[in-house]
C-alpha cells in the first residue's frame, strides 16, 4: 500500500500531466527507426483537432458496433423477462410497482423513456440505449487515455481493445445494461482523474465522479467497487487526517452490513447488492479455491489474453501513480468478490477489464516503438488478434434455430393477438408472442385449450412430438425444428 498512497505521493501529481515526462516519451530510436505505416500515422493523428478526434472515435464505435447489430437473432434472458416486462410497467405508469420490484429500475425506466420518446417497443429501445452507450463509453475511454498519458495514439489504441471487446459487443446490440454500467464506470473514472490533476483538486469534478459512480450503482453494484477503490486512496494519500477520512469511509459501510444483517429480504439487497454470497456456509475451501482458479481464467478469456498479458506487464513495469494503485485495489476487490461469487457470469469481469485496457495500450506502443523484435512482435500480434475476435463475433450470422423461436413467436402473436397462455420448453417464444409462458411439463395431455410450441430438438419436445402424432394431432406451423400447435375448439 505504501509503494502508492505515501504522503509522497502526493507530490508525484503535477497539475498537468498525471505521468512523468519521461514515462510519456517513445522509447529512444535510432535515424531511421519508427519510420513508414506508424509514423505516418501518428503524424496524421496529431494533426487532427480535437473535436475531430471524438467524433472519429464515436463514428468508429458506432460502426464497430454495427455488424454485430445486424447479426442480431433474440433477446435474452434478462432482457426478455427483467428489464423488458419492468418497462412495460413503467411505460404504463404504473411507478410505484415497478420501484418496489426486484429488478434494478433504472435501465428498465430508461427504456420505458426511450419507447415514449419513439413509440419503438421495449426491446428495440433498450438495444438502442445499449448501442449509444457503447458509443458514450468508448468516448470516455479516449478522454481517459488523454488525461492518463498524454498520448493520442495510446488513446486510440485503449478505444480500440473496448470496442473489439467480445463479451462488450454481444451484450451491447442486445436489451442489456453492460454498456450503460460501463459508461458510468468509465466517465465517472475520468471525472475523478480530472479532478485530482488539477492544480487545486478541483471538487466539483470528484463530486460529479462520485455521482457517476452512484449512477452505475443504480444498475449494477459493481460500480460502487470503483468508488470504494478512490475513497481508499484518499484516505490513504497522506498521513494528517488518516483515522478520520477512514471513520468517515467505514461508517456507511458498516451500517450497510448492519441493515442487511437485519432485514437481509429488503428489495435493495434481493438483486446487485447480495452481500448474502459471502456467508453462505455450503462453499468449502475447495469450493473458493476452484472458483478463484476459475475467476482469473475468466478475467483473461473475457478481455482477450494477450491484451491482459500486456496490461498485467503494464502494471508491473509502470511507474506507482493513482491510476496504477487504483487499477490494483479495483483488480483485488473484484477478485475477492468474483471468488466467493461462485456462479458469477463472464458480464461481471469487463468492468475491471475495461479499466486495465489504458494501461495495456500503454505498454503495447511502448513495446512497439521500442524497435526490439520478439516482444513488437508479440504486441502486433496482440493488437491483430483483438480485430479477429471482433471480426468472428460481429460477422457470425445469425443462429438459425433462435430466429425460429422469434418467428414463431411473432407468427403466434398475428393469429391470436396478446395474452395467451403458451406451453413451451422455449421460453423467449412466449416474450415474441406477448403471451404468458408456462414449462412443457404443464401440458396435461388433453389438447387443447393453449397454445403449445415445442422444439423437437429437445428431448422433451420429441417425445411430446411423437405422443400427437398418434394421435393423429398435426402442427399448424412449423418454424426450424419449432411446431406450433394452436389451440383446438372444444379443448378443456
Amino acid at each position: 500500500m505504501g509503494r502508492w498512497f505515501s504522503g509522497e505521493q502526493e507530490r508525484h501529481v503535477p497539475a498537468q500531466p498525471m505521468n512523468r515526462e519521461d514515462d510519456r516519451k517513445p522509447a529512444s530510436r535510432g535515424p531511421g527507426e519508427n519510420q513508414g505505416f506508424l509514423a505516418g500515422l501518428e503524424g496524421a493523428i496529431q494533426t487532427m483537432s480535437s473535436p475531430a478526434l471524438l467524433m472519429l472515435v464515436g463514428t468508429g464505435a458506432f460502426l464497430a458496433l454495427l455488424p454485430a447489430w445486424l447479426n442480431y437473432d433474440i433477446i435474452s434472458r434478462d432482457g426478455a423477462f427483467q428489464y423488458a416486462p419492468l418497462a412495460q410497467v413503467f411505460f404504463e405508469g404504473r411507478f410505484l410497482e415497478g420501484l418496489m420490484g426486484e429488478v434494478d429500475p433504472f435501465f428498465p425506466l430508461i427504456i420505458a423513456g426511450i419507447a415514449w420518446l419513439t413509440g419503438l417497443e421495449p426491446e428495440l429501445s433498450g438495444r438502442i440505449a445499449s448501442y449509444l452507450a457503447f458509443v458514450l463509453t468508448a468516448v470516455g475511454m479516449y478522454k481517459v487515455g488523454e488525461i492518463l498519458f498524454r498520448d493520442r495514439m495510446v488513446s486510440l489504441l485503449a478505444v480500440l481493445f473496448l470496442i473489439t471487446n467480445r463479451q462488450l459487443v454481444d451484450r451491447s446490440i442486445d436489451c442489456l445494461k453492460e454498456s450503460l454500467l460501463l459508461c458510468c464506470i468509465i466517465w465517472g473514472n475520468y471525472l475523478v482523474l480530472k479532478g485530482i490533476s488539477s492544480i487545486d483538486k478541483n471538487r466539483l469534478f470528484l463530486a460529479l465522479g462520485a455521482l457517476m459512480f452512484f449512477a452505475g450503482g443504480l444498475f449494477r453494484s459493481t460500480a460502487l467497487v470503483f468508488l470504494c477503490a478512490w475513497l481508499i486512496i484518499w484516505i490513504f494519500h497522506e498521513d494528517k487526517g488518516r483515522f478520520a477520512r477512514a471513520a468517515l469511509f467505514l461508517a456507511p459501510v458498516c451500517g450497510a452490513f448492519v441493515v442487511w444483517a437485519v432485514n437481509p429480504e429488503m428489495p435493495v439487497f434481493r438483486k446487485s447488492y447480495q452481500f448474502g454470497y459471502f456467508f453462505v456456509s455450503s462453499h468449502s475451501a475447495g469450493d473458493i479455491l476452484q472458483s478463484g482458479a476459475n475467476a482469473v481464467v475468466k478475467f483473461f478469456s473475457t478481455g482477450n489474453p494477450l491484451i491482459i498479458l500486456l496490461g498485467l506487464a503494464g502494471l508491473y513495469r509502470y511507474r506507482r501513480d493513482y491510476y496504477t494503485g487504483h487499477l490494483a485495489l479495483v483488480l483485488g476487490m473484484f477478485l475477492l468478490i468474483l471468488t466467493f461469487w461462485i456462479f458469477a457470469s463472464d458480464r461481471y469481469f469487463l468492468a475491471p477489464i475495461m479499466w486495465l485496457y489504458p494501461l495495456a495500450a500503454f505498454q503495447a506502443l511502448k513495446i512497439i516503438r521500442s524497435g526490439t523484435v520478439l516482444p513488437r512482435w508479440f504486441a502486433v500480434v496482440a493488437l491483430l488478434s483483438c480485430v479477429i475476435m471482433w471480426a468472428h463475433i460481429s460477422f457470425t450470422p445469425p443462429d438459425p434455430d433462435k430466429l425460429a423461436r422469434r418467428d414463431a413467436g411473432e407468427w403466434v402473436l398475428s393469429r391470436l393477438g396478446p395474452g395467451h397462455e403458451i406451453l413451451s420448453n422455449r421460453d423467449r417464444l412466449a416474450f415474441y408472442a406477448k403471451g404468458t409462458g408456462l414449462p412443457l411439463g404443464a401440458f396435461n395431455g388433453t389438447p387443447m385449450d393453449k397454445v403449445l410450441a415445442i422444439d423437437t430438438d429437445e428431448e422433451d419436445g420429441k417425445m411430446l412430438q411423437e405422443k400427437l402424432d398418434n394421435q393423429g394431432i398435426l402442427p399448424d406451423k412449423r418454424f426450424g425444428s419449432i411446431l406450433i400447435y394452436l389451440p383446438r375448439p372444444g379443448g378443456s
